[in-house]
């Protein structure tokens, strides 16, 4: 899936990327096994609530069972899969009540690391925002089946903020959160227009940061997890709704 983006986009990206991607983990068996069902999520092959094909992601990787299994607990611990009794593991699917939990810590810590980063912003970071929010017009500009891409671009957005605002441990719980996000929620009838409202969100946080009031780069943080949230709970919400007439 990374090919549909540039080698420079790529090279941007590739530190907030979710562990077993980037391209420093190649050769490690268990990153490998990581980085393969990910990958296999994020191209839309296995979906949130599907079994975790091991034998298939230990042949790709070249490796035995054992990675792939120590891959999936490690996973399980992040919240990304879940085993089942003497039935493997499938990926975790997430409802509306942990997706508001889930947007509940982001508010928390988005809106202090926002504050935080304002007061610390060089004028180097005003730009690797720019950039990243053109490598996110790029990808949402672009076909559907590319919007879980995107949602890594929306998470290294996030994340240069965390980073900004000098806190380790707030930027690893954020990237969990987001990894939580993108990998564990059905995308299926997700509405196409919150695209590009969520474009002209990401904007705003721009012209916020290049701005002088860390109240407005602080607003423009805060209404994008709000209205992207609310946007997931409903969807979340129909999706159950769907399945209980069924």
């Amino acid at each position: 899936m990374f090919l549909s983006i540039s080698a420079d986009d790529f090279k941007r990206l590739e530190s907030y990327l979710p562990r077993g991607l980037a391209a420093t983990d190649e050769g490690d068996p268990l990153l490998g096994a990581r980085g393969r069902i990910q990958r296999l999520i994020l191209m839309q092959r296995l979906h949130p609530g599907q079994k975790i094909p091991m034998e298939e992601i230990a042949q790709h990787v070249g490796a035995s069972r054992t990675p792939v299994r120590e891959a999936l607990r490690l996973l399980e611990t992040e919240g990304l899969v879940k085993s089942l009794p003497n039935r493997g593991f499938i990926v975790q699917r997430i409802g509306p009540e942990q997706a508001e939990d889930l947007y509940d810590t982001r508010r928390c810590l988005e809106r202090y690391a926002a504050e935080r980063a304002f007061g610390r912003r060089p004028r180097a970071f005003v730009a690797d925002l720019r950039a990243l929010h053109r490598i996110y017009e790029r990808v949402l500009s672009g076909p559907e089946d590319r919007r879980r891409l995107g949602m890594l671009v929306d998470k290294a957005f996030h994340l240069r903020i965390a980073e900004q605002a000098g806190n380790a441990h707030l930027r690893e719980v954020l990237a969990n959160t987001f990894d939580r996000l993108i990998l564990t929620r059905p995308m299926d009838g997700f509405p196409v227009s919150r695209m590009k409202s969520a474009l002209d969100e990401h904007k705003a946080i721009v012209v916020g940061f290049e701005g002088k009031r860390s109240k407005a780069a602080v607003a423009a943080v805060a209404r994008n997890v709000e209205e992207g949230g609310a946007a997931i709970v409903a969807h979340l919400r129909s999706l159950e709704e769907f399945r209980a007439m069924a």
